[in-house]
């Protein structure tokens, strides 16, 4: 399984900071599959470049600002083809 697409799916539950992704990602399937948050973040980055997500930036009073990811239609394209092509 490619980070990139588990990525995808969580995804498609709502908008998520990169740390929200690491943490959902260690709370639900962690204990089979680790990902640091270095790899999260690498991954992201790349698949913003390549369309299928797109990111925000969201102001926050008394913490540090947050960068949100949205899956995009292309995202959305990809993940449909990598579970028929994988038949998850």
């Amino acid at each position: 399984m490619s980070l990139k697409h588990g990525l995808l799916g969580f995804l498609t539950y709502g908008d998520m900071s990169g740390y929200d992704l690491e943490k959902l990602f260690s709370q639900s399937i962690g204990h089979f599959w680790s990902a640091k948050i270095s790899q999260v973040y690498r991954d992201l980055t790349t698949m913003e470049k390549t369309g299928w997500v797109a990111s925000e930036m969201v102001v926050q009073t008394g913490k540090p600002n947050k960068k949100v990811f949205k899956i995009t239609e292309g995202g959305q394209q990809e993940l449909e083809r990598w579970l028929l092509e994988y038949d998850v």
